[in-house]
């Protein structure tokens, strides 16, 4: 069988990267993607079908790139198709609803009170397999069969042994990576700003900053980081901060790092929706994130996410979607 995985670069994509495993286990797999630094390293090797990076919300560049997930569908002889979204979902869903190939949408995990524009739209069409990633949120129309965050658990950075079970006492931070992700032409200097106010002034620091103007900041700051570059620095970091995107979570977590995060605000002009609150919340009551407001990190805040590290269970079993 050969199947076609479908997501924008960021959260989405490393979402799917993730489920891949369990969802296509033994399959032919072709990746359908926008070209970015991200997506060219998570899928270097593999067989990938490109479409142009688009603002959201873009209806006429979605009906554009039907046209080449039509020629995708064509050319490797796609039996069905998955996606994590976003709107590249609908380019995908258009042609294989026309050409009757199951289609299944998994609704991004940061999703965790509402759905997306994109599932708004997947939620009207019946034929689709539709899928949350939290049980509580199952519905006549939605079904839940697994989640990125199945398997992560939080354990104490080992001490002395003299408190068995206690984290160490912190040590003192000397490499850190701050990043906020892709996002587009949303900015998120008020984290950049509280990161490099809470952070030792000789600490060795990754900024990944996206869109965000860095001007008059005293950091070196990286637009994008090849996500091989980003995996490998997050593994030597004592400390990750990051905003409260999916992507970003995910790979602290997969990084064994409990990350401080804080969620953008639409007040401020920093993303479209409120849903980051939602994935903070739920990360930060499992234990799995420290979560502050994105102008009031501390020191404080840092030390304590430096003392717990993230383990993953590597028994999940495939599902079928």
């Amino acid at each position: 069988m050969t199947t076609m995985l479908v997501a924008i670069s960021g959260g989405h994509l490393a979402q799917l990267h993730m489920l891949a495993p369990r969802i296509a286990a033994g399959d032919d797999v072709v990746w359908m993607t926008d070209d970015t630094a991200q997506s060219r390293s998570l899928l270097d090797g593999q067989t990938v079908v490109h479409v142009p990076t688009r603002p959201p919300r873009d209806t006429i560049g979605v009906l554009r790139d039907t046209r080449i997930a039509t020629r995708a569908l064509s050319d490797h002889g796609v039996d069905r198709v998955v996606s994590s979204g976003a709107q590249i979902a609908l380019s995908a869903l258009i042609p294989a609803l026309l050409r009757r190939v199951p289609f299944s949408y998994v609704e991004s995990a940061t999703r965790v009170t509402d759905l997306s524009t994109t599932g708004k739209v997947i939620d009207r069409i019946p034929s689709v397999r539709r899928y949350v990633q939290y049980p509580n949120r199952t519905s006549e129309r939605w079904g839940y069969a697994l989640s990125v965050f199945d398997g992560f658990q939080v354990e104490a950075v080992p001490g002395d042994g003299s408190d068995a079970g206690a984290a160490a006492p912190s040590e003192p931070i000397r490499r850190a990576v701050v990043t906020v992700g892709g996002n587009g032409e949303y900015g998120f200097r008020r984290l950049i700003e509280s990161a490099a106010r809470a952070l030792p002034a000789d600490a060795e620091v990754l900024w990944q900053t996206g869109s965000t103007d860095v001007t008059g900041l005293a950091i070196d700051a990286k637009p994008t980081v090849p996500s091989a570059v980003l995996s490998a620095e997050l593994e030597r970091a004592d400390v990750v901060i990051g905003h409260a995107g999916t992507g970003t979570a995910l790979a602290a977590l997969s990084a064994g790092k409990v990350p401080v995060l804080a969620a953008r605000s639409v007040g401020h002009g920093e993303h479209v929706d409120a849903h980051q609150d939602d994935l903070a919340a739920f990360l930060a009551e499992r234990g799995l994130a420290i979560v502050r407001p994105a102008d009031e990190i501390t020191a404080a805040d840092l030390e304590e996410a430096s003392r717990w590290r993230v383990t993953r269970r590597d028994d999940l079993e495939p599902v079928s979607i």
